[in-house]
């Protein structure tokens, strides 16, 4: 264990202070990463009856206004370019890390310090608070929001609830904390931006989405009964937020419900949507879905085979670009590129919810896969399908490969199950635009399997398993070993797959 003369300063607010005037604050990046080298320990030392949250409150407009200056010195390139310039990849993280940190001093000051209710509500109240705000820059910096500080997060929470903090009302003289009175109402609004997920957005738009969270987080209601359409499940310890939600919830668990959150930003449609396209798929995320589901069109549906998760797709994709060769080499085909003219054989005319079936590959005598069928439904916004298959596994989250022998191969995310007593399985699908292929890169010292995708806009994204990645890390295809891709922004990051726009040399 470090102890506390490894700081630059003593554990007292005088000694604090002192420190703090002679940090060049016309230099936020020196005083940034002093700062930083600093909170970093604090963690890690023993303070014994040192008053250690007078400190933290007495450092806390410094890191605020620092990691403001470096946020607003990026903002400008952000803009003009839509993602972190790879020169300022540095100076982003050091904002982030910097409130990191200071978050994770607070948690520390929590839960090792010896405090009286109102001053461990407004330790957990503050550290919430600056959470939030490590998720808006993150969010900004398109960086992967931190799984420790939803942790921490779901700790402390347990702790106000269990010794009765949640009703203190609590202020604050930081201008940024001053919407929020109490710890739930903190912890709505970072709840209620982690739904937003407003990663695709521009920064200016990242920026008035968490504002806007701030100001509605009240309408959140956190619940104990189910009303499906409304509500989501977070089991306090994960980033993820669930509109599957456990029969049994976890006793750490919080069920919240959106309805009025939904109604209000149905209100701002009519304005939003117009000059942010992105508003709609927020506010539809947000509300269940309904106005999609409404829009089911009612028709004969079609017969897809599928297969879900990254690791089955890819190597179905794989699979089905075997056959694609075995067709261009045994003759011409007509427009032979596309992947819907492969030949499977002809599919039932109606869709049978039965087992998995074979389906037969008529170039391999002899040889089958099995496949998985599903029951696909147009709905009036064309990148949104609905989906009936018989498995009661499939989850929200889950990327998922549509084809059949009619249409060219989509992927698509399953973004809403709905349950009923039927052994059929219902889900709202959205598609992705553009053409997927199965693809083997290299990230620094690991070899990965992703789905690269070919947009209609010329722009390429990449789904990659579930891991640790930054913007600007370097992908080496390894097939092709002079083709290198850099992850440019972050798109969605979930518990099945990261979505990244990428750029190639």
């Amino acid at each position: 264990m470090k102890k506390s003369e490894s700081l630059p300063f003593t554990l007292e607010q005088d000694a604090v202070a002192d420190w703090l005037s002679r940090l060049d604050v016309k230099d936020s990046i020196a005083s940034g990463a002093t700062l930083y080298a600093a909170l970093k320990k604090i963690p890690h030392i023993r303070f014994g009856d040192k008053d250690l949250l007078a400190v933290l409150d007495t450092l806390t407009p410094s890191v605020l206004h620092i990691s403001d200056n470096l946020i607003a010195s990026l903002l400008p390139s952000i803009i003009a370019e839509g993602s972190v310039n790879p020169k300022s990849r540095k100076l982003a993280r050091l904002s982030s890390q910097l409130l990191r940190s200071h978050c994770l001093a607070y948690c520390h000051a929590s839960t090792a310090q010896s405090l009286n209710e109102k001053r461990k509500a407004h330790a957990i109240f503050t550290a919430m608070q600056i959470a939030g705000l490590t998720m808006r820059t993150n969010t900004l910096f398109s960086e992967r929001n931190s799984s420790t500080l939803w942790q921490k997060t779901g700790k402390l929470y347990r702790i106000a609830r269990n010794e009765q903090l949640i009703p203190i009302s609590l202020s604050s003289k930081i201008p940024a904390f001053k919407v929020h009175k109490s710890i739930s109402s903190v912890l709505k609004r970072n709840l209620l931006f982690a739904l937003f997920d407003p990663y695709p957005a521009p920064a200016q738009r990242i920026i008035a989405y968490f504002d806007l969270a701030d100001r509605i987080a009240d309408l959140v209601a956190f619940e104990k009964s189910l009303n499906p359409s409304y509500n989501f499940y977070w089991d306090g310890c994960d980033k993820t937020l669930h509109q599957d939600i456990p029969d049994i919830p976890g006793e750490n668990g919080l069920i919240f419900n959106t309805e009025e959150v939904a109604q209000h930003l149905s209100g701002l449609a009519p304005e939003m949507e117009g000059q942010d396209d992105l508003y709609f798929t927020l506010r539809q995320k947000i509300s269940g879905y309904q106005d999609i589901l409404d829009s089911v069109i009612l028709s004969k549906p079609t017969a897809y085979c599928y297969t879900v998760g990254m690791t089955a797709i890819s190597e179905r994709l794989k699979h089905l670009e075997r056959i694609f060769k075995i067709h261009r080499l045994s003759g011409p085909m007509d427009k032979a590129e596309a992947l819907s003219k492969m030949e499977l054989i002809p599919m039932e005319s109606e869709f049978k919810m039965l087992s998995p079936r074979q389906l037969h590959l008529s170039q391999e005598s002899g040889k089958s896969i099995k496949v998985e069928w599903i029951n696909i439904q147009q709905t009036k916004f064309t990148q949104y399908l609905l989906g009936h298959a018989k498995n009661e596994r499939l989850t929200a989250g889950q990327p998922i490969f549509l084809y059949n022998q009619q249409e060219i191969p989509c992927i698509g995310i399953i973004r809403k199950t709905i349950k009923s007593s039927s052994p059929i399985q219902q889900m709202l699908i959205e598609t992705l635009p553009g053409e997927a292929n199965s693809v083997q890169f290299r990230i620094q010292t690991t070899t990965i399997e992703a789905l690269l995708v070919d947009s209609p806009s010329k722009t390429e994204t990449v789904l990659l398993p579930p891991g640790k990645y930054s913007t600007g890390d370097e992908l080496v295809r390894v097939e092709q070993l002079d083709k290198r891709y850099y992850l440019n922004k972050l798109i969605e990051a979930g518990e099945h797959f990261m979505h990244y726009r990428i750029v190639s040399d």
